[in-house]
């Protein structure tokens, strides 16, 4: 009996599928580049040992910027967390708010992380204005790099990752937000404060949710190093690595479960707040009502004056 398997089909067919696999991720990968660079033939690569850069011509000032002081930056973040940072990261200084958008940015934020595939994409359109912000929000990305790089997401939460991000940052991070006065107070006065379970995977996509679940990140992080110490952080993060849940690991470094931890982190921040404080969760109600209290002092004081005119003019005739 003969078999109707072919070899040379078989052999065909594979072939087949394989170029068929190398076609669509090559297609892919075109569409990719295609829609990051916006098909700029100036493009220009700049790298040392540890950072590659990719730029526009006229933004080879700040490639370098990134070049030089990228090394430095890897070595305090190893001393800060325990970690090595062991892999290249590839930075791209966009030079315009359409190119930035095109890559991936959202319209509240100066710069986002890519940690799967190793990427930092700044907007230097915006980070021009504010030239301070430059060397902060770059280590903050490298610092989510670094942290995805070590510790699977599914165990590292965004409030923490977003928490310890900003401590390494001098407390500033990309996400820029469209109320200038802190939200954390007046979240706290009015028991507006997030639970940490709401923000284990993301943040809220109003803007005042957004900000305070960035505050509210950065304030327990803060909290956790003035009460455990500065090794805490480093403690926490290698337990992070050997495979342990955020709760798990915090229970193991701090011997507080992490509930206990965030009802304490609530007080602490309560025991502080004052009438002025408290008063900041209403201030658009007072500042309408202070007003309208102006308003009707002046229209009594305008009264007083015009029935004393009134007075004047009877009493002259």
């Amino acid at each position: 009996m003969l078999s109707t398997h072919d070899p040379n089909t078989i052999s065909t067919g594979g072939v087949m599928k394989s170029l068929s696999v190398i076609m669509l991720a090559t297609v892919f990968y075109l569409w990719f580049v295609n829609g990051l660079y916006a098909a700029d033939e100036t493009l220009r690569i700049l790298e040392n040992s540890e950072v590659r850069v990719l730029y526009e011509t006229p933004r080879q000032s700040a490639a370098m910027r990134i070049k030089d002081v990228s090394p430095a930056m890897f070595r305090e973040l190893e001393n800060a967390t325990g970690l090595a940072f062991d892999f290249k990261p590839t930075v791209i200084p966009a030079s315009s708010r359409q190119r930035f958008r095109a890559m991936g940015g959202r319209e509240a934020f100066l710069a986002f992380a890519l940690p799967e595939r190793r990427q930092v994409v700044l907007d230097l359109s915006r980070i021009d204005v504010r030239p301070a912000l430059f060397l902060p929000v770059l280590k903050h990305e490298y610092a989510h790099l670094l942290l995805h790089r070590h510790i699977p997401s599914e165990r590292l939460p965004r409030w923490l990752d977003e928490g310890i991000a900003q401590h390494l940052s001098d407390g500033l991070s990309e996400y820029l937000p469209g109320r200038s006065q802190m939200v954390l107070g007046e979240a706290l006065a009015t028991d507006r404060v997030l639970p940490l379970r709401a923000l284990e995977t993301r943040f809220p996509d109003d803007s005042f949710g957004r900000q305070l679940a960035y505050e509210q990140s950065r304030s327990i992080v803060g909290y956790m190093v003035r009460r455990y110490g500065d090794g805490f952080l480093t403690a926490l993060i290698g337990r992070l690595t050997d495979r342990a849940t955020v709760g798990e690991a915090f229970l193991a470094v701090s011997a507080v479960t992490l509930a206990d931890f965030e009802a304490d982190w609530r007080r602490s921040q309560a025991a502080p707040l004052s009438w002025l404080a408290r008063m900041a969760g209403h201030i658009y109600g007072i500042l309408f009502f202070l007003a309208a209290v102006a308003t009707l002092l002046g229209y009594l004081r305008h009264r007083r004056r015009r029935q004393a005119y009134d007075a004047e003019d009877d009493d002259a005739w």
